[in-house]
């Protein structure tokens, strides 16, 4: 069904840059908003609102991108692909209705209002778009499935050319919608509609891969099976998103809450922006690595990633472009861009970190290891807690400089256990990987 050839570098390079392209604008679709938002009325009051709903909505419901492991993983046959998608449509619905259930009640005023510390008009508009926001969980959900099966033929560029248009249907949006909703539920809108449309392209693209797909004899994992491999990276993917939400409760506790909210959620945006491609390693790293030599090859290749994404971090944000790019493109008021300088300053140390963390949860992934992750895990959450703690004993600190400082020191953490897990694993004399195991 897919090559079974050994790794190279040549390989893994043409397999993740189309990737690269994807998730950044994946997340170019995060700061269109942010800088959309950034140009209406009251910018610091519609983008804390938007931010805080942001953040709220994908440490939840951030647990359905773990799809596209469990398909890389689990699809074998159309039977299998079948009971990968039952699983994750009924996993899926816990988020909706806890997501739903706080940004419909008084549970949402309590949330943002008196544990985040937002304001009262703030909180108004965050559960609004909260409501809104958690929809994207089902188009999400046949993108992530579609996406599996183009990853398990090595086929990423269709990924690509499915956020491009997900980027331009975006785009469209927020011309239109801002005349029938308020700034931030139109930006939520916005990220909804774009997500539906890439959904569908994404559907047209994969059926060639669906119909490869034999009928019957493939592996049938059990519901329990796809649950075991799967809880841990679902608590992995909700302290990744959860750590932003963690850091908003003590920007809440700082002297000027609105101001460190506003400033954190588009330095965040940056840091998306241009560290998350690093993400990709996780499923680069699970998909292409099948045996010991693939192991050495792809440390080899993230070596070479993180040095081209540190060149690329000290070009942006250590040269007169940063300014071009916090007061010219996102258009913020230059006392805001001022708040936001130390923050994207800081995201050096956050991506060199993030891919580390990134490559070594992929390869526990490709051993089905997965309990590993989990672990490191909760870590991480408790070092974001530790760090972001600072606030209650020194509310003058800058929010933006805070919240990077939690979001390197958590993925630190992260690569530092799981790097000892791989070695671990990796000094063993028997099998690592699943293909291994079988003799293919």
């Amino acid at each position: 069904m897919y090559s079974h050839s050994p790794l190279t570098v040549r390989a893994a390079v043409l397999f993740f840059v189309p990737l690269i392209l994807s998730t950044e604008l994946h997340q170019l679709s995060h700061s269109l908003v942010h800088a959309f938002l950034a140009r209406l009325g009251d910018p610091i009051t519609t983008l804390a609102a938007f931010s805080v709903a942001f953040a709220f909505n994908t440490t939840f419901s951030g647990i359905v991108g773990v799809e596209t492991q469990a398909g890389l993983s689990y699809v074998t046959d159309k039977r299998s692909f079948w009971r990968v998608a039952r699983f994750y449509f009924a996993v899926s619905l816990a988020p909706f209705f806890l997501i739903e259930a706080f940004a419909l009640t008084a549970l949402g005023d309590w949330l943002f209002g008196e544990m985040m510390g937002a304001s009262a008009e703030v909180t108004r508009l965050a559960k609004a778009a909260a409501a809104i926001m958690a929809l994207w969980i089902f188009p999400n959900q046949a993108r992530n499935l579609a996406t599996a099966l183009c990853m398990m033929h090595r086929r990423t560029l269709p990924i690509s050319y499915a956020t491009i248009i997900r980027l331009v249907s975006q785009a469209l949006m927020l011309m239109v919608l801002p005349f029938w909703m308020e700034g931030a539920m139109a930006g939520a809108a916005s990220l909804v509609g774009c997500m539906s449309v890439e959904a569908l392209y994404m559907y047209w693209v994969s059926r060639g891969f669906y119909a490869e797909l034999p009928a019957r004899g493939g592996e049938q994992a059990s519901y329990r099976q796809m649950w075991g491999f799967s809880w841990p990276l679902m608590i992995t993917q909700i302290t990744e998103n959860g750590v932003t939400f963690v850091i908003n409760f003590f920007l809440g506790r700082l002297a000027h809450p609105d101001l460190a909210l506003a400033a954190f959620g588009v330095v965040n945006a940056l840091n998306s922006l241009v560290a998350s491609p690093l993400r990709n390693l996780v499923q680069t790293a699970q998909a292409l690595t099948h045996s010991r030599h693939d192991l050495r090859v792809m440390l080899q290749f993230a070596h070479r990633v993180t040095l081209v994404y540190v060149m690329l971090v000290g070009a942006l944000f250590y040269t007169p472009m940063r300014d071009v790019i916090l007061s010219g493109v996102m258009g913020l008021p230059r006392h805001l861009s001022d708040y936001a300088t130390p923050g994207v300053q800081m995201l050096l140390l956050v991506v060199i970190v993030w891919g580390y963390a990134s490559l070594l949860r992929g390869l526990l992934s490709a051993m089905r290891q997965t309990r590993a992750i989990a672990g490191s895990a909760v870590i991480r959450l408790l070092v974001v807690t530790a760090v972001g703690s600072v606030t209650l004993v020194a509310p003058l600190l800058n929010g933006a400089a805070v919240g990077v400082a939690a979001v390197g020191a958590a993925f630190l953490a992260e690569a530092l256990i799981l790097g000892w897990r791989v070695a671990r694993y990796s000094r063993t004399t028997g099998p690592l990987f699943p293909r291994e195991r079988q003799g293919v």
